[in-house]
């Protein structure tokens, strides 16, 4: 004889819960977008959750079921940036073994990436000095790349922390002038070539690094 279904106990169906996981998924994206355009145009210190439900057009209580403070909003775009850009930079350049050419890499992919999208990196610029997670993120990728770098007797350099906060801070930098004052020709290669000078490079090796196409770019 069949058992009767103990009330209370009814599975809810697989398609029901990956909808719900979607909805939810595609909720805190509409937040996290939100966000990024007002870093990008107001700063961090104008957003509040409520200026957040509105511009992302949900209710308070949305925004609270996602976030409980703007600085668990910060961490999670913070994190969110790194996350995207890195994985762009891995995906092209997972098969390079030199670390100065996967850091040549980066440098420009960032580059170019304030050049076609200068909203997304406005608010990179802005959230980068604020979210701990997201300097942890960048961090972790560029050591490896530094590392490798002077095992293969590129870089010289005499303090590794002082490194990363150079390369970024340069890379930044520069980054922000490409936003503010507008194009400049070769950007990407300049910067790369200057920072890789900066690590240690000779000037003519460091040119010749920073001009190779990027992974996919052909000759």
């Amino acid at each position: 004889m069949a058992k009767k279904a103990t009330p209370g106990t009814r599975k809810t169906p697989a398609n029901t819960l990956t909808r719900g996981h979607k909805k939810k998924a595609r909720t805190r994206r509409q937040l996290l977008d939100a966000a990024l355009r007002i870093y990008a145009h107001a700063g961090v210190g104008d957003l509040a959750l409520n200026t957040l439900a509105e511009e992302a057009g949900v209710s308070n209580g949305t925004v609270y079921n996602y976030f409980r403070s703007r600085e668990e909003v910060l961490e999670a775009v913070g994190l969110e940036l790194a996350v995207q850009l890195s994985e762009q930079i891995l995906t092209v350049s997972e098969a390079v073994d030199s670390g100065a050419e996967r850091l040549s890499i980066a440098v420009r992919t960032f580059m170019n990436k304030a050049r076609t999208d200068p909203d997304w990196t406005r608010a990179l610029i802005t959230v980068v000095r604020y979210a701990e997670g997201m300097r942890s993120a960048l961090a972790t990728y560029l050591r490896a790349d530094l590392q490798a770098g002077r095992r293969q007797g590129d870089f010289h350099y005499a303090h590794e922390e002082m490194a990363m906060s150079m390369v970024i801070s340069a890379t930044l930098g520069a980054m922000n002038l490409l936003v503010e004052d507008g194009e400049v020709e070769h950007a990407d290669r300049i910067a790369a070539e200057m920072v890789l000078q900066a690590l240690g490079v000779p000037a003519g090796e460091a040119g010749r690094i920073a001009g190779l196409p990027l992974p996919g770019e052909g000759g």
